[in-house]
């Protein structure tokens, strides 16, 4: 799989010189101003979905998980993501696993979603939380003690 920083970056730079090209056809000025605040936006994005943010390979991840823990399979670009790490903050009952960085990460969080690679998905035990909020993972932990 290509790094989806350089996907994100290319796929966005050919939308922008389409943009470019239709814009500029009538209107060089126009399509100059919309090329440049286009490819400021893509770099933007590139590197934003490009985070790597916290990350536990799976093998220790998995040993780690035990009641009143929590494992997150996450990836960079997901605000789903974003919002459950900012609302969490540090905590230490839960542990980040990057599935795009870790292939059996991401065949896990795909066999317990029909295929899909659906993020956050949180691993409590046996259970599995499907895109919870902060304080519903918190409630499940604080059941788990």
């Amino acid at each position: 799989m290509p790094h989806p920083t350089l996907r994100t970056a290319a796929v966005g730079t050919l939308a922008v010189a389409a943009m470019v090209l239709v814009l500029g056809g009538d209107d060089l000025r126009t399509g100059v101003m919309v090329g440049v605040v286009g490819e400021i936006a893509v770099l933007v994005v590139a590197v934003w979905s490009g985070r790597r943010g916290r990350h536990t390979p799976w093998p220790r991840a998995i040993a780690t998980l035990a009641p009143g823990r929590a494992l997150v399979l996450w990836k960079p670009g997901c605000l789903y993501c974003e919002r459950l790490l900012l609302q969490l903050g540090g905590d230490p009952r839960v542990i980040w696993v990057n599935v795009w960085r870790d292939e059996d990460a991401q065949a896990r969080v795909r066999a317990v979603n029909r295929g899909d690679e659906l993020t956050p998905t949180v691993l409590v035990g046996e259970d599995v939380l499907r895109n919870p909020t902060a304080q519903e993972l918190r409630d499940r932990l604080a059941k788990d003690r």
